[in-house]
Order: C-alpha cells, then sequence, then structure tokens
C-alpha cells in the first residue's frame, strides 16, 4: 500500500534532519514496524529509551496527526509484507532472472509511490512559478545525477523558457558564476553532499539565484540551503548502493515539474512544441 512503503521511505528521506532521540525511535521503526505497529506509546517510550514528547514531536515531524495514525501507516507495513512476502526482499544470488526483474519493478515502483507521497502542493507551486518567471534555468547534476540533469534539460528545451545544461562540472561551476537572482538553478544529487556538487550551490548561492533542489535526503547540505527540496525517496537495499532507484524518482518529479510548467505556459509553449516536434519528425523521414 502507498500509504505503508511512504512511511518507511518518510523515515528515511527525514532520517539525518532527526534530533539523536528522535533517530532512536526511528531505527526501531525501520528495524521492525510490525513490533512497533502494534506498540502503545508508552511501550514505545521505554523501549526507545526516550521520553513520550519526543515520540509525539517524531511523528509530527513524519507529517501525522496522531500517534495512532503513525502506527496505523507501520501496521499496513506488516499487513503487506505478510500478504507478499516476496515483494520488497533483498536481491539474492540463487535468486531466477524473472525473480530479478520483478524484485526490480516492486522496488521502483515503490520508489516512485514514497516519492510521491512526499510531494508537497505549496512546494510544487513555489517551483514551478520560479521556473515560469525565470530569466534563464539551469540544470545542475554531476556522475549518476547528471542524468536526470539531462533529461530535465532535454524536457524543457520543449518550452519556451531559456534552459542550459553543461554536463562538464567546470563549465557548470562557471554558468553558476554567471547566473543571477532572476534565474533558477535545478540541481539533482542523490546524497546531496558531493563536494563538488556543494561548490556550484556555494556560486549560486553568492549570485543569490533561487535553487530548486532534488535529492533523497532532507538534511543534506542541498535540501538545506535551497529555496524549494524535493525528496526522491525510495526503501534502501544493500544491494544498489549508488541510489539506482531514487534516478526514477527524480526523473518522475522532473517530469512533474515539466507537465504542470507546460499546462501554465500553454499559451507560450504550443507553438514551440509544435517546431521541436516538426524537426525531430524530418530528421526521421530522412533516415
Amino acid at each position: 500500500m502507498t500509504i505503508a512503503r511512504s512511511t518507511i521511505g518518510k523515515i528515511r528521506g527525514t532520517y539525518d534532519q532527526l534530533s539523536r532521540t528522535e533517530k532512536e525511535v526511528a531505527q526501531l521503526a525501520l528495524d521492525s514496524p510490525a513490533v512497533v505497529s502494534e506498540m502503545t506509546i508508552k511501550e514505545l517510550s521505554s523501549a526507545a529509551g526516550v521520553s513520550t514528547a519526543t515520540i509525539s514531536r517524531f511523528v509530527k515531524r513524519m507529517n501525522y496527526a496522531n500517534y495512532r495514525e503513525f502506527t496505523m501507516a507501520l501496521m499496513h507495513t506488516s499487513i503487506e509484507d505478510t500478504s507478499h512476502p516476496s515483494s520488497f526482499p533483498e536481491l539474492a544470488e540463487g535468486d531466477s532472472l524473472a525473480t530479478i526483474a520483478s524484485k526490480t519493478f516492486h522496488f521502483s515502483m515503490n520508489s516512485l509511490e514514497a516519492t510521491n507521497e512526499a510531494l508537497n502542493e505549496q512546494d510544487l507551486a513555489r517551483a514551478v512559478l520560479k521556473l515560469i518567471n525565470s530569466k534563464t534555468i539551469s540544470f545542475f547534476g554531476l556522475g549518476g545525477s547528471s542524468i536526470a540533469a539531462l533529461d530535465g534539460y532535454h524536457k524543457f528545451m520543449r518550452t519556451s523558457l531559456n534552459v542550459t545544461y553543461y554536463p562538464d562540472y567546470d563549465i557548470q561551476l562557471m554558468q553558476a558564476a554567471r547566473m543571477g537572482e532572476d534565474d533558477c538553478a535545478v540541481i539533482i544529487s542523490h546524497s546531496g553532499r558531493n563536494h563538488e556538487t556543494l561548490k556550484i550551490v556555494d556560486e549560486l548561492k553568492r549570485n543569490d539565484v533561487t535553487i530548486i533542489a532534488i535529492t533523497s535526503y532532507s538534511g543534506s547540505p542541498l535540501a538545506q540551503r535551497a529555496d524549494v527540496a524535493f525528496l526522491s525517496l525510495t526503501d534502501e537495499v544493500n544491494y544498489r548502493s549508488e541510489g539506482m532507484y531514487s534516478l526514477i524518482s527524480q526523473l518522475a518529479i522532473l517530469d512533474s515539474l515539466f507537465m504542470m510548467t507546460v499546462l501554465r505556459i500553454s499559451s507560450r509553449t504550443d507553438h514551440i512544441l509544435t517546431k521541436v516536434r516538426d524537426v525531430i519528425e524530418q530528421t526521421r523521414h530522412e533516415s
């Protein structure tokens, strides 16, 4: 169920931002969601070695109205695991090819569900408004995140907006230095801690550029310094350490921002879309 998996995703996504005592609660919920779902708040308080007030703060931080609502979400996790015991286990060396494919698709769908659940309409509105009114929109991403940055650039090229993307780090840094307060930067980083990415952020902040971040961790330096941050959430499994499934969520966030922007400026964009479509169609006929 969407709410169950998004609960685990939200806990992991906000873990770095939690206080030391809140992390005690979070770790118990991550390790044993079924057990925690059956605990009273006093029992969890005792098990985690924290006060009930800490648990209440943690629940509010996870955007649940009260403790009961939080434990109900964890209970759904337990029910889902019992009903579909092979839905989200680790990939194993002895798995058949069909099983590996099935698990991979389930991981991807879970990541999308958790990411969608975490989206905030107010943040989306702020981001789209800035994108529409920016003089220039530049996409930044290094390593694996460069794939998402290129995809965002490729899509927004179909609009009437002025967009840029450069795969080379040095050129990205120079582009950041050229931008100003009327511009917008879309920065993608799974960890939000990449040293070179943060140097780009430093340059953008010096120039008062609006930063829209897409990352997996709300407590990361990138998320904390961005004007708007979107979380690409996923349930971690040990087999993939480089955020393989977070990339799928990053692309979905960019798709959403693109569609929202296009629909808000359709009168300005329709003729551009038509021209781009015609040019691409000509290349197909020529080949």
